[in-house]
């Protein structure tokens, strides 16, 4: 069997995208006699009770790349992974779906890192010990994206200036028509609500950046319209340009 996508009720991790694969069982028919022993050995481990199964020999077997053991850790421990996650990061950020399914696959990544360097180093001083390393692993792991975060954060305490030039918009006289600048400043605002889809306030600040860019809209309306000051209005807006011309042109 190769590392390919575990098809697990509780998540779909590439595993091959994180270490090379095993050999398949039905590869291994053109195998030397020697390693039908082996062979045999695995076909074994489709009757094993793996809810009976200690931590320690299923990390053995996940080091051995058996996919049934990954899918295991992955149904005992998914819901332990998210739960630090979601608790590290939800006095910060407001947690989704989709941002908790990536800490818990960053989390796996890292376990996995250096030819699964963190669980063959992990020292089985009591029963919690995989445990305790997949929640320290998610919290270090949700620590790291609200870091990096608030690195590409600005501080909206600065005063900016929405006159920069090039700062979102190339020149008018770039584009053909007004349609095409239409288009072009509506990639801008898929990729931007990409860019910040875990922060509270994506969707008013997303929709602030179309109606001062595409409608003209002031800043000081648009501070009425979202009960803010003006100021703030426009260390959003200059921001949002930042990201703009940082990530999606």
């Amino acid at each position: 069997m190769r590392l390919g996508t575990v098809r697990s009720p509780l998540l779909r991790l590439r595993l091959g995208d994180l270490q090379e694969g095993m050999p398949m069982l039905a590869e291994a028919k053109y195998a030397a006699p020697e390693a039908f022993s082996e062979i045999e050995s695995r076909r074994k481990l489709f009757a094993m009770n793996w809810l009976e199964l200690p931590d320690r020999k299923l990390v053995a077997l996940c080091l051995e790349r058996n996919e049934d053991a990954w899918v295991e850790l992955l149904r005992r421990y998914h819901r332990v992974i998210a739960g630090v996650a979601a608790k590290t990061i939800l006095p910060k950020i407001r947690p989704t779906a989709s941002l908790i399914q990536d800490l818990v696959h960053d989390c796996l990544v890292r376990i996995c890192a250096n030819d699964f360097r963190p669980l063959r180093q992990l020292e089985w001083r009591h029963e919690g010990a995989l445990r305790g390393l997949l929640q320290i692993t998610a919290s270090t792991a949700a620590q790291d994206y609200v870091r990096k975060l608030r690195s590409v954060k600005r501080d909206l305490s600065k005063e900016v200036s929405l006159e920069e030039p090039g700062l979102v918009l190339p020149a008018q006289e770039k584009f053909a028509d007004s349609s095409e600048q239409n288009i072009f400043l509506g990639q801008l605002a898929r990729c931007l609500e990409k860019v910040i889809k875990s922060e509270a306030d994506c969707t008013r600040d997303v929709a602030m950046f179309l109606l001062y860019y595409g409608c003209r809209i002031t800043a000081a309306d648009l501070s009425r319209i979202n009960s803010v000051s003006v100021k703030d209005v426009e260390n959003i807006l200059a921001r949002l340009g930042r990201l703009a011309r940082s990530h999606c042109v």
